[in-house]
């Protein structure tokens, strides 16, 4: 999997920034995860959205940087949410044992 294989596309949704991802989040792409992260904690004083839902796949390098954006916005006072995670990312976050770090919704 290339990088250029994942879409990342941010936008507002109820005055909130939204980062819509789509594709599979592995190794090969966890720097640029990881970057789009940190530019919507940065964008968004601190609470951000991550909208999952398109996520096909994702690795223990994708929880990571998930993580490390929750800790940023933390530190900056907000929290980063999940939105709608697939099937397979709430899969991965949950034998992880991560979920629960997490504000998760399902918007309809």
């Amino acid at each position: 999997m290339s990088e250029w294989d994942v879409v990342f596309e941010q936008s507002e949704r109820e005055g909130r920034l939204v980062l819509s991802v789509s594709g599979e989040i592995d190794l090969a792409v966890a720097g640029r995860f990881g970057q789009e992260l940190e530019t919507l904690v940065g964008n968004s004083g601190g609470t951000g959205v991550v909208d999952l839902s398109a996520v096909g796949f994702i690795d223990s390098s994708g929880v990571r940087e998930l993580l490390k954006a929750r800790s940023a916005a933390l530190s900056a006072g907000g929290e980063l949410l999940l939105l709608n995670p697939s099937t397979a990312c709430r899969r991965v976050l949950e034998i992880s044992g991560v979920i629960g770090e997490f504000s998760v919704r399902e918007a309809s």
